[in-house]
């Protein structure tokens, strides 16, 4: 069994390309402990996003909190900035009181919470530069820079952002999909929208405009209690605790991720595959990209030609790369959501997702840079894979597709097309991504079936919707 090694050291591995795999979600007796109970917290902490349905007057007050919080954390950030680059030291002890008293009538204690994340921030942007300029960083890295502001650059406007400390405001549902947040520190009950699924202590309040509209982002340590000083501290969500289903078997589960096949699955016990396409997330890429270059452009030409209309067309590539980001995670997210679930089904205790270590610093395109969020598509289906009670490996893939898995062989011109790999030993075809996700398998131990039965899904923006042909029929299907 190959060595396990801590997940936050992956993205550097000892040596070219070891053969390693960490083990992520459900703790188990090969998962290495951790000193102190930080990691139990880590997988129990969650996050639930509400949109905020403020009235007139609250959007008011809502913009002018948000707007001294933006204020507050650029002077400061100003302030620091101009230390360092003078004495290359920062008086954190200093600033912390003179703004934190600042700021305190406006945004009373809550003027701390900002002070903290800019404290995190620059004590981060000192640790990442000791370690820049002792050569310890990886080698794609460039030189850190401080923290930047809370501003649009190009329209000079704060960004609205409002952090609450977490006994400083307290959720009220009224059923499973509203409610109302309140917060004490400026009396403000605003209407929200949104299904809490998960129930625990609540942490720092996070209130962002995002797209113009309003949005909370509530941490939620699952299935803790608040402490005693808050007894309102506590989210009333549906479930306790981060596992909702049980186990249904022990089927192992080998995944090979990529963009044609978003998923490309074998299983341990059986001989049926899942391929989950991903063509509707790059053709939405590509389509919020062309109406981005469009804005931008008609916003430059405006610019640069003295037409005050230019600020308009800001607004619209605004709000062009936002629809961009959220489209591409909801088609991730429906995806990954829609694999955790139909591996439950058939059983499966066990995943093992090969991870393309280094490959937009190596071999970085438009693709695995913009389109593929490989990094995140793993820390997202973790999350998800908790819930069912199953365990994800992460494992060194390379190679995986130049191998085959019939023969163990590799074949320089197996990979006759774009989606299919052939044996030059037994002239056995084989979709190309499956041979990968065979691959992943033996390179820790296991010997899959080859696939007979490939079950093919494509996303969209309703869901994940079978090409199967005999699953492919529903009651809306005409018949003829």
């Amino acid at each position: 069994m190959p060595r396990v090694v801590p997940f936050s050291s992956l993205d550097e591995p000892v040596g070219r390309y070891p053969t390693l795999f960490t083990t992520l979600g459900t703790p188990s007796s090969s998962t290495p402990k951790l000193k102190g109970s930080r990691k139990l917290r880590d997988e129990n902490m969650r996050t639930v996003r509400l949109r905020l349905l403020p009235n007139g007057s609250q959007e008011r007050r809502l913009r002018r909190i948000a707007d001294a919080a933006a204020r507050l954390w650029n002077e400061l950030n100003y302030v620091r900035l101009v230390q360092f680059r003078v004495s290359g030291k920062i008086d954190f002890k200093g600033t912390e009181h003179e703004f934190y008293h600042r700021y305190k009538s406006v945004l009373g204690v809550n003027a701390g919470q900002v002070i903290r994340l800019n404290n995190s921030a620059w004590k981060s942007y000192f640790e990442t530069l000791r370690l820049y300029k002792q050569g310890k960083l990886p080698r794609f890295y460039g030189k850190p820079s401080p923290p930047g502001f809370w501003k649009d650059k190009l329209l000079g406007k704060r960004a609205l952002r409002i952090l609450v400390r977490n006994d400083r405001y307290y959720i009220e549902p009224i059923n499973g999909g509203e409610g109302y947040l309140v917060l004490k520190d400026w009396n403000l009950r605003v209407r929200y929208a949104g299904k809490i699924k998960w129930a625990g202590k609540q942490g720092t309040l996070i209130i962002k405009y995002e797209d113009n509209r309003w949005f909370a982002y509530v941490p939620i340590e699952v299935g803790s209690k608040p402490v005693k000083t808050n007894p309102k501290g506590y989210v009333k969500g549906i479930y306790e605790k981060v596992q909702i289903e049980n186990l249904k078997g022990s089927n192992k589960a080998f995944i090979d991720i990529g963009l044609n096949n978003l998923f490309a699955v074998v299983f341990s016990h059986t001989d049926t595959a899942i391929l989950i396409k991903g063509s509707t997330i790059k053709a939405e890429y590509y389509w919020w990209k062309r109406e981005i270059g469009t804005y931008q452009s008609i916003r430059d030409w405006l610019k640069n030609h003295g037409f005050e209309s230019w600020r308009k067309y800001h607004m619209f590539y605004l709000h062009a790369e936002y629809k961009q980001h959220e489209r591409l995670r909801h088609y991730y997210r429906t995806a990954i959501r829609f694999l955790a679930r139909i591996m439950h089904e058939m059983g499966v205790d066990e995943v093992f997702i090969g991870y393309p270590y280094l490959v937009n610093q190596d071999n970085g395109n438009e693709f695995n840079t913009n389109v593929w969020w490989f990094n995140k598509i793993v820390n997202w289906l973790k999350d998800v894979l908790q819930e069912y009670g199953i365990r994800l490996n992460v494992v060194n893939e390379y190679g995986t597709s130049k191998q085959c898995s019939i023969c163990s062989m590799k074949h320089e011109s197996g990979r006759v097309k774009r989606g299919l790999y052939v044996c030059e030993s037994t002239e056995i075809k084989i979709n190309a991504d499956l041979n990968a996700a065979r691959n992943i398998a033996k390179r820790i131990g296991y010997n899959t079936p080859i696939p007979r039965k490939i079950l093919s899904y494509i996303v969209t923006t309703n869901g994940v919707k079978p090409l199967t042909p005999m699953e492919g029929v529903t009651v809306e299907t005409p018949q003829d």
